[in-house]
């Protein structure tokens, strides 16, 4: 396949105030935190090629913590040959997007900016089916976006779901500020997944490692708001008995397919392993095999 060509763009959406809620501000502030301003965020968009008409949907594919949209440009270019609209959003304080580096204020915030995405698309689609993929905790923010918009959305794909808050104790600043600095909202923490956690080939494991665009650590604040998710989302995500795949890999060390399973089996949702896969499902040997389920799922509902 050759490669495709995305067409980027860049949606200016209002700076979220502590909650996650969106702020007032109208003029561009880099940062895009206190409500005052407006942030950049980057999205890759691929539709299908000419021969296959109007597209069958749109999908969005929402990335993990410590990635980016850029990364799952294969899953899109497959999707696209499909017939479907793809969007890949890099969420807020992560990729090239605008925002404090992997932080989250609140649930709000991930939940407006996938309706943004939504909107963007559906400006001229707007009675395409709208599906969205996430992935790890975008897995999480897919679920509560789906629980706010449920007209908006047809189903769900949830790849590797992160089903525990796995994150490191938020850090102190050293030497003698440390003494007078307490731990705030934007304290780091850092991912506990490792490159090998992540995939299984030396190379993979090289570039994921090497990719300055994944942000290997997430504020305090947005881990607080990933537990919370993984405490109070899923049940009323269940609730509402929308299509629903759930995507695991069999070596996947971060969400086991027991986990996985159990969760697909709460939700009431059908349930795919990858064979070789790790946690990051999209990438390495059995990338592939990843993408042709989702396509697979996405040709039969």
């Amino acid at each position: 396949m050759s490669s495709p060509d995305f067409l980027l763009t860049n949606l200016e959406l209002r700076a979220s105030n502590p909650d996650g809620s969106e702020g007032a501000g109208l003029s561009h502030q880099t940062g895009g935190i206190g409500g005052a301003g407006m942030v950049l965020v980057r999205v890759l968009e691929l539709g299908p090629p000419p021969s296959k008409g109007v597209p069958d949907g749109a999908a969005i594919v929402v990335h993990d913590m410590a990635d980016h949209g850029a990364r799952y440009e294969d899953l899109a270019a497959e999707l696209a040959a499909a017939g479907w609209m793809v969007s890949l959003p890099d969420m807020r304080g992560h990729g090239v997007s605008e925002g404090e580096r992997g932080h989250t204020p609140g649930l709000a915030e991930p939940v407006r900016d996938i309706h943004s995405v939504r909107e963007h698309v559906a400006y001229r689609m707007p009675e395409a089916k709208s599906v969205v993929i996430g992935v790890g905790t975008g897995a999480l923010w897919a679920m509560a976006y789906a629980i706010e918009h449920r007209d908006e959305v047809f189903g769900l794909v949830l790849a590797a779901p992160l089903l525990d808050a796995k994150f490191g104790a938020p850090e102190k600043i050293g030497g003698m500020m440390g003494m007078f600095k307490k731990i705030q909202a934007l304290s780091p923490c850092a991912v506990s997944w490792t490159a090998s956690d992540m995939l299984a080939d030396a190379t993979d494991q090289s570039t994921w490692a090497g990719d300055a665009r994944c942000v290997k650590s997430a504020s305090k604040s947005a881990v607080e708001i990933v537990a919370s998710a993984i405490a109070n989302v899923p049940a009323a995500y269940a609730a509402m008995g929308k299509p629903t795949l759930v995507l695991a890999g069999s070596d996947d060390p971060v969400t086991t397919p027991t986990e996985a399973a159990a969760f697909a089996e709460k939700l009431g949702a059908s349930y795919e392993v990858v064979d070789g896969a790790r946690h990051s499902i999209f990438h390495g040997a059995s990338a592939g095999a990843a993408i042709a389920k989702v396509v697979a799922w996405l040709g039969s509902n």
